[in-house]
């Protein structure tokens, strides 16, 4: 299971994903964009998109292993 961080304090998918989404809208990323970004941050491959939700103070945690260990 992924875990997501809002300024480094643990919080479920939904919590990070508003405040990403809230980012996105104010910083002028399309809400498309803002999806793809989202979605890929969650993928082992999406190291770029991690480092962009990032910016707006979000840290994912990808399970890489499937036992639910990032």
């Amino acid at each position: 299971m992924d875990q997501y961080f809002l300024h480094d304090r643990p919080v479920p998918e939904p919590e990070a994903s508003t405040a990403w989404f809230d980012y996105a809208e104010r910083h002028g990323i399309n809400v498309p964009r803002a999806i793809s970004l989202w979605e890929d941050a969650a993928t082992p491959e999406g190291e770029a998109s991690r480092q962009t939700v990032a910016q707006a103070g979000i840290r994912v945690l990808v399970d890489r292993g499937g036992r639910g260990e990032p």
